[in-house]
């Protein structure tokens, strides 16, 4: 953290000053609902697509937590994977040079310093093994002994996949659907030119929510559920930054 921190370059600035906070995601939850942050004006920024590492049901729960932290003018920039081509996130993730695979392994070694043993999971018996699942959506990233071995008394045989990662992608409606699920709106957008890859969306947080799909809404009559599309269809506009409602 204080290497990172020394890298930013803060001098031009005269109002903004740049602090570390350690801690867990819960923890920087907890600040963000504190008497002395809640009523600031907050941005979040979660920019690295980490979003794709909890699991579907998780990251719903996950973003609701920003909802409840955070107060209406408050925002949040989050970086999304969409990209679901199954060769390009493949070798995104198993490289020719194995820089991720040696990443990934190293988080055996620091295993042994956690368990305090030098060759618990001892170098040259492990491999990294990467999978796309396309039924799921996501990355799989494994680890798997080349022989059998015994790890803190527990036997592991050859081949046995333990899971280390998993990386999920969204489309567009399931993107939308997470939205939902969290009450963020939507503001603005930015992707690469595919648009499949590191989407960047803006999310105001507003005082209610009206979801996009009729299966969420009340049993209305219905021309008053046409309203309320209407009414849906505004406010989600209203809180771009892209669109001017006159």
């Amino acid at each position: 953290m204080k290497r990172t921190l020394s890298a930013i370059p803060t001098g031009g600035y005269q109002h903004v000053k740049c602090f570390g906070l350690y801690g867990t995601y819960d923890d920087g939850l907890n600040w963000l609902a504190s008497p002395e942050i809640s009523n600031k004006p907050k941005t979040v920024l979660w920019l690295g697509s980490s979003i794709g590492n909890f699991k579907r049901h998780e990251a719903k729960a996950f973003l609701g937590r920003f909802g409840d932290a955070l107060q209406l003018g408050d925002a949040m920039l989050i970086g999304i994977d969409a990209c679901k081509n199954p060769d390009r996130v493949f070798h995104a993730y198993n490289d020719k040079k194995n820089f991720t695979h040696e990443f990934i392994l190293n988080g055996l070694s620091h295993a042994n310093r956690i368990l305090g043993q030098t060759n618990a999971f001892k170098p040259g018996e492990w491999e990294v093994i990467g999978q796309f699942n396309e039924e799921a959506g996501c990355h799989q990233a494994f680890v798997s002994p080349l022989l059998d071995v015994v790890v803190d008394d527990i036997s592991i045989p050859q081949g046995e996949k333990i899971r280390i990662e998993e990386s999920y992608k969204y489309s567009a409606s399931e993107t939308e659907q997470l939205w939902e699920s969290t009450g963020l709106v939507e503001g603005s957008r930015w992707t690469n030119k595919k648009g499949d890859y590191g989407k960047l969306s803006f999310f105001p947080l507003l005082g209610f929510f009206f979801p996009f799909s009729s299966s969420s809404f009340p049993p209305f009559k219905p021309k008053y559920q046409f309203i309320s599309r209407v009414i849906s269809f505004r406010c989600q506009l209203y809180s771009s930054t892209k669109l001017d409602i006159r």
